[in-house]
C-alpha cells in the first residue's frame, strides 16, 4: 500500500438526502477510494469548503438560500484550485450557459447522472470541459445568453489547424490526446491554444467550447 497517495476528496452539495445517496453510490462505484464529504446548502458547503479541500464540488442549481450558481461563484473565488460540475435537474439554455460563466467546468443532468457522473468527474479531474447531451443540446440555443456583451471575432480569424484543435479542445480532449489526433507535439497543441485564445479574447476551455458550440463547430 502506497501511504503517500493523497485520496481523490469530492464535496457533495444537494438538499435531497436521497438524490446525495444516489450520486454517492453512483461515484463509489467507480471511484471506491474516494472521500466524499456532503452538505445540504451553499453555507454548509462553504464551512466545509476550507477544512475539507476538495478537488472538485459537485452542486446542485437549486440550493436552499444561496444557489448553486452562487456557489459555484464564491467557490471559484476563495478556491480556484477547485472545479466544479454541475449536477442540476434541468439543462435549459440559461441554467447551463450561467452555470458555465459562473465557473463550471461541466454539467450533468440528474436524469442521467447515474450513468454519465464518472466520465464527468474525470474530464472535470483532468481539467478538460463535460456537458452531457442535454447540456451541449442547450448551449446551441443559448447564443443570446453570451458571456461577453462584445461577440468575439468569428472562426475565420482562425487557421485551420487552429480550428482544428478548438474542436478537439471543445470536445473535451487533452493536449496529449491532440497531439496523437492531428499529428503534433504537445508544446505545439499548446502554442496553437494560447494563439486561439489570444485571437477570440477567450480565456478557459469552457469558454472555447461555448464558443465552438455557437458557432455550430462540432460535428452532429
Amino acid at each position: 500500500m502506497n501511504t503517500n497517495t493523497t485520496p481523490l476528496r469530492l464535496l457533495l452539495v444537494d438538499d435531497h438526502p436521497m438524490v446525495r445517496t444516489g450520486i454517492r453510490a453512483a461515484l463509489r462505484h467507480h471511484l471506491p477510494d474516494a472521500r466524499i464529504e456532503e452538505a445540504g446548502c451553499a453555507t454548509e458547503a462553504l464551512e466545509k469548503l476550507a477544512a475539507f479541500r476538495p478537488r472538485l464540488a459537485l452542486l446542485d442549481i437549486n440550493l436552499p438560500g444561496m444557489n448553486g450558481l452562487d456557489l459555484a461563484r464564491r467557490i471559484r473565488d476563495r478556491c480556484p484550485q477547485v472545479s466544479i460540475l454541475l449536477v442540476a435537474a434541468e439543462a435549459d439554455p440559461w441554467t447551463v450557459s450561467e452555470g458555465m460563466r459562473a465557473g463550471a467546468s461541466g454539467f450533468v443532468a440528474k436524469s442521467n447522472s447515474a450513468d454519465l457522473l464518472p466520465q464527468a468527474v474525470r474530464k472535470v479531474l483532468a481539467g478538460e470541459t463535460f456537458l452531457c447531451p442535454e447540456a451541449s443540446a442547450a448551449l446551441q440555443r443559448a447564443e443570446h445568453y453570451d458571456v461577453a456583451r462584445t461577440e468575439p471575432p468569428g472562426p475565420a480569424v482562425l487557421s485551420t489547424r487552429e480550428r482544428e484543435v478548438l474542436r478537439c479542445l471543445a470536445q473535451g480532449e487533452n493536449t496529449k490526446t491532440i497531439a496523437s489526433l492531428l499529428q503534433l507535439s504537445p508544446k505545439t497543441v499548446e502554442t496553437h491554444r494560447q494563439h486561439i485564445m489570444s485571437k477570440l479574447g477567450l480565456q478557459s476551455v469552457a469558454a472555447l467550447t461555448r464558443y465552438a458550440v455557437r458557432h455550430k463547430m462540432l460535428p452532429a
